[in-house]
């Protein structure tokens, strides 16, 4: 246990949120599948509810934005440290595809 508690207390809180951050994923990826795909599917889905309000088509890393929007808003309300977790995941999750999707860009054009 001494063992333990020294190694918990060597890790840093950084490396503590990653890991927490690492399982929230794991954890809704069982649940509702891969986050890059269905970001994709909302993506589309948004677009068509918002079609005669857009004048282009949204991304999937503008999903996540929206997603961190709506727990943002939700923070605003009361304190419920699940929309500060979500906010965090939905951030590491979008900063992931944006990246990708510029990357992406930048190779074809």
């Amino acid at each position: 246990y001494k063992r333990q508690l020294n190694i918990f207390m060597d890790k840093k809180i950084t490396d503590l949120d990653q890991e927490i951050e690492k399982k929230v994923i794991d954890d809704r990826q069982k649940d509702y599948g891969n986050y890059q795909e269905n970001f994709v599917l909302l993506a589309e889905m948004f677009t068509l509810i918002l079609f005669d309000n857009l004048k282009k088509r949204i991304k999937p890393h503008q999903v996540g934005q929206l997603m961190m929007g709506l727990k943002l808003y939700r923070s605003t309300k009361n304190f419920k440290a699940d929309n500060y977790l979500d906010l965090s995941v939905y951030n590491k999750m979008t900063r992931e595809i944006h990246k990708k999707e510029v990357a992406k860009k930048d190779k074809n054009g």
